[in-house]
């Protein structure tokens, strides 16, 4: 405290530092400064004193932070540790010290987490390190643990901290076994074995997308216009989807996760009218590991919003500056891209993953998984009850989901939405809509149609890019749910691209290929896990 006080110019001028005293002097009767040949005397003997009164440390703060505003960062962490000594009085914290001297963004929803709800990290907080000694001055709950304490063991369940896992594991235990909270409804063994149960892999989900032998579906392709498609099986001998099904991916994969949203900032103008600048983007990504059920950040993230046009090499440079950090893995990546609604048609797989090349390199070549996602689904939590339900019901029994094919037939558009509305809202066993345009166009019919399956909850939606929908495209999207149906029509889909992009694809058009967009939204996969999930990082959770 002695070293902050004496780095702060405004107490190193004599006359700022006389102020300084007759405000200690006011507030802390008997307390005198003046007669010290040094600066560093005055201060000594002021942190001193100050120590010895209940208290007065804190005054002395605040007094100094209201004449010398600067030092309140540097002060305000140095109380903290103060009043943390003489909670974890007798051990040495140098190892503990040392190995949380890191920052983490998600810090503050930890430490609401860790306190339940009562404690909010001041801005003065950078690192966890000074998380853990505010933490320190606040009461444990009664016959509960100290909240400091409980961050302890949630760190050990993140990477950053895995090599003071022994020293944090010694520690907590040491001074549980002096407190008497080893055991107990709220005790350390009780805490340590649900957390080390929220942290192992969750049970696979059935459904899944993206591996062989699910129930599929076929349909007279004259059938498409205004009709529901249901997802029967065409073998009594495809096996049904049930607890066992394996996970998203059938092997190991890093998974990350990456938002795109737009930029709220107000446009500024001046002078003269101006043309509207192009619309802005910010990106945010948040990464999965195979031995971890959380979320990591990476650090990797742009930090000034993207131009619209530039949003695809900003996805490429993210990538590519990720990918250093993998050197020493070999799991594949799948790739869940959130994208605001304007942005749902773009082409993603097809974005260069390095525009340097000087040739096509799409991601799809690279990331053989690619899942897009509707952002605005996954922040309207308004939106989640309808788009759950639609989805058990459909996981529950697959001979029950419906493909929807919204063709207007001519109709005025408020009447052809008026009867989309009352079908899709009447039939709860739609879970995909082909939109009869592309959701490209602001206010076109194609975005109106992907609002209105929003709000009812259908998780699945098929259009075409850049253009409505004509018959081709309709005939190729018969084929595509025809085959696999439903269930497998992100793996599908991503084996025909992946065919279109080596020249392999057959009879089938390769530009209505390119032009095929999916959005496949998955609650249980997207909601489900508390600060695990990704609706956490992309802000669909409390």
């Amino acid at each position: 405290m002695v070293d902050a006080l004496g780095t702060s110019a405004a107490l190193a001028d004599p006359r700022g530092r006389l102020q300084w005293a007759r405000e200690l002097a006011a507030e802390f009767e008997g307390l005198e400064l003046t007669g010290f040949p040094t600066p560093r005397q005055e201060f000594v003997e002021a942190v001193r004193l100050c120590s010895r009164t209940e208290g007065g440390l804190e005054g002395l703060v605040d007094i100094t932070e209201f004449l010398a505003p600067a030092l309140s960062a540097r002060l305000r962490p140095l109380l903290d540790e103060w009043y943390a000594t003489d909670l974890y009085e007798g051990r040495d914290w140098t190892a503990l010290r040392a190995g949380l001297d890191f920052s983490l963004p998600e810090l503050p929803a930890l430490i609401a987490e860790v306190s339940g709800d009562r404690v909010r990290l001041p801005t003065y907080c950078t690192s966890v390190w000074h998380a853990f000694v505010h933490l320190a001055c606040h009461n444990a709950p009664v016959g509960g643990l100290e909240p400091s304490m409980v961050l302890l063991e949630h760190l050990m369940l993140r990477t950053e901290a895995a090599a003071l896992v022994g020293e944090i594991r010694a520690w907590n235990d040491h001074f549980a076994a002096a407190w008497g909270t080893e055991s107990g409804p709220a005790g350390l063994r009780v805490l340590r074995k649900e957390l080390a149960d929220r942290d192992r892999p969750r049970p696979p989900l059935p459904m899944d997308p993206a591996h062989a032998g699910h129930p599929v579906h076929t349909m007279d392709k004259k059938q498409h216009t205004e009709q529901l498609i249901p997802a029967t099986a065409t073998s009594a001998a495809a096996p049904q989807p049930d607890a066992e099904a394996e996970p998203l991916s059938a092997a190991p994969v890093i998974r990350m996760f990456i938002k795109v949203a737009p930029d709220l900032t107000p446009f500024e103008s001046s002078g003269a009218r101006r043309r509207r600048p192009e619309s802005r983007y910010r990106l945010s990504s948040r990464v999965r590991y195979v031995e971890s059920t959380r979320l990591h950040q990476v650090g990797r993230d742009p930090e000034a919003p993207v131009p619209r046009s530039k949003v695809p090499s900003a996805v490429a440079e993210l990538l590519s500056a990720t990918a250093e950090l993998w050197q020493s893995r070999d799991e594949n990546v799948v790739l869940e891209i959130f994208l605001p609604t304007e942005l749902l048609a773009e082409p993603v797989e097809w974005w260069n993953r390095n525009p340097q090349l000087g040739h096509p390199n799409p991601l799809l070549s690279k990331y053989s998984e690619i899942f897009i996602h509707s952002l605005e689904r996954m922040q309207r939590r308004d939106l989640h009850h309808v788009w759950r339900r639609r989805w058990t019901r459909w996981r529950s029994d697959p001979g029950t989901g419906q493909a929807h094919w919204c063709d207007p037939q001519g109709r005025p558009a408020t009447e052809h939405l008026e009867l989309l509305d009352a079908r899709i809202g009447k039939e709860e066993g739609v879970v995909c809509m082909v939109l009869s345009d592309t959701p490209r166009t602001r206010n076109g019919m194609g975005l109106r149609e992907l609002r209105l399956g929003l709000d009812h909850g259908v998780p699945v939606m098929v259009f075409h890019r850049e253009s409505a929908s004509s018959e081709a495209f309709l005939s190729l999207v018969q084929e595509l749910l025809a085959g696999e149906g439903l269930a497998n029509l992100p793996s599908t889909a991503r084996q025909w691209r992946g065919d279109a992009a080596a020249g392999a694809a057959g009879q089938r058009d390769k530009a209505l290929i390119r032009h095929l967009g999916v959005v496949w939204d998955d609650p249980h996969h997207l909601l489900d896990g508390d600060a695990c999930a990704p609706a956490a990082f992309i802000g669909g959770t409390e």
